[in-house]
């Protein structure tokens, strides 16, 4: 199918669902591009439902930090899983970063981006861990967390997941990364929204 005629296909099922649920053949075919041209033809009022490898990490979430995922799903006013179509471009990326965790109330926020990187040090500390990924040398957890958020925003759970480490190794990173004064970690979703708006 080309992009306009899954367009087509999104705004009859819009007139018609609750949600969007893209088969698995067309949402393969979706990259960011066509994507961004979903979400301005719907004009962000659409919902869908997030692809299957992205359930089947918030699958693991709701096993691995319960309190997490009923402070994402618990209050939602649909069933579990359905979000803004704002975020299908996130979503079809499938670099890892998935579904944005940035907005948690009951639970201190633990997503990064560029501009929680301090200057200087954090410039630093980026560099020594690109230089050690070039040369095929081991990195730590926190010189891998900090190369991802160079890459591109990302919380720490889907951090986790994609390296199979621990939650508890990915949280320890950012305290690693704070210490040396490489990274500013806003706990607060509000006080979190305002720096990414920055």
């Amino acid at each position: 199918m080309d992009i306009k005629e899954i367009i087509i296909w999104c705004l009859n099922e819009h007139r018609e669902q609750e949600y969007l649920d893209f088969p698995d053949k067309m949402f393969d075919e979706l990259d960011n591009e066509s994507a961004k041209k979903i979400v301005a033809e719907l004009k962000h009022r659409a919902l869908f439902k997030l692809p299957k490898y992205e359930i089947a990490f918030q699958e693991w979430l709701k096993e691995n930090d319960r309190h997490i995922w009923d402070d994402l799903w618990s209050c939602e006013l649909h069933e579990p899983y359905i979000v803004s179509i704002i975020f299908l471009p996130n979503l079809v990326e499938r670099d890892g970063r998935g579904f944005p965790i940035c907005d948690l109330e009951r639970n201190d926020n633990y997503f990064f981006n560029e501009k929680h990187m301090t200057d200087e040090e954090s410039k630093v500390y980026i560099e020594t861990s690109r230089v050690r990924f070039k040369d095929h040398k081991e990195l730590t957890v926190a010189q891998l967390l900090a190369l991802e958020i160079s890459v591109g925003p990302i919380d720490i759970w889907h951090f986790a997941y994609k390296y199979k480490i621990s939650i508890a190794a990915a949280k320890q990173a950012v305290e690693d990364l704070k210490d040396d004064f490489a990274l500013v970690h806003l706990t607060d979703a509000e006080h979190l929204a305002k720096f990414m708006e920055e």
